[in-house]
């Protein structure tokens, strides 16, 4: 007998604390890789469309597009990693679409983890893996303080990102 999921309220998949701790997260990488000016939530029009990345960062010899995974504690569930794999392929896109302005820049495309736990979710024979390498995506994985972490841990407790069928 098929589950009435309209009965059951859904719990989104976005939270105030995970913006926190992304917010966080995009702090600390940008002093990792010595950004000066980190615009959040940057637009690029594609055509007639446009994308959104989490960060973007522009040099003279440099851009560095930045997407934010606030999974921790657990192995991500397929509609994170799906969700992943749309935020490369949005990098993808948005450095094809603007290569011309970009031309002689290196243009760096970086999938921010916030747990080795969740990084590890795309296992090292992983068709992401080879994928990333290939198109020359990096992975970090960045340390978010304690209470960052605990209040993450809380809110995706709280939220029902998979039916139970």
């Amino acid at each position: 007998m098929p589950r009435d999921i309209g009965a059951v309220p859904r719990m989104g998949s976005d939270s105030l604390a995970q913006r926190e701790a992304e917010k966080v997260a995009l702090g600390i990488v940008a002093a990792e890789l010595g950004l000066s000016h980190v615009e959040t939530q940057k637009r690029f029009p594609i055509g007639p469309a446009a994308a959104i990345v989490d960060a973007f960062a522009e040099s003279t010899d440099e851009v560095v597009l930045l997407e934010v995974n606030a999974r921790v504690g657990s192995a991500m569930k397929t509609a994170t990693k799906n969700k992943v794999l749309k935020d490369t392929l949005k990098m993808l896109l948005i450095e094809q679409a603007h290569a011309a302005e970009w031309q002689g820049k290196r243009v760096r495309k970086m999938l921010v983890f916030l747990d080795p736990i969740a990084r590890a979710s795309f296992g090292p024979k992983a068709w992401a893996n080879q994928a990333w390498d290939a198109f020359g995506v990096e992975t970090h994985v960045c340390a978010i303080p304690d209470a960052h972490r605990v209040a993450l841990i809380a809110a995706q407790a709280a939220q029902d990102l998979r039916a139970d069928g």
